[in-house]
């Protein structure tokens, strides 16, 4: 009888453990960012910064702010090619 009864708290604990155990993705993402200048080393507001996937050929595009400053997120792991237009 009692051997049962390991076997079962056994069995019942297993269970428990693995139902209430935290189940933890994983996301694996880049990101592109940068500052575009013109040749004399000043900011360039408003250009469109394209990132190109060279596989896939999916595109993202930012603008840039008053700084020249962009940021393009969430890029899954590949070949890019970034063209900026002004």
């Amino acid at each position: 009888m009692s051997k049962w009864l390991v076997v079962v708290c056994c069995a019942v604990f297993c269970a428990v453990s693995l139902i209430s155990s935290p189940a933890y993705g994983q996301a694996v993402y880049g990101n592109v960012f940068g500052t575009v200048t013109d040749p004399s080393g000043a900011a360039v507001s408003g250009a469109t910064v394209t990132v190109t996937d060279v596989r896939k050929g999916t595109t993202d595009t930012a603008t840039t702010n008053a700084e020249g400053n962009y940021t393009v997120t969430h890029l899954i792991p590949d070949e890019y090619v970034v063209k900026v237009e002004a």
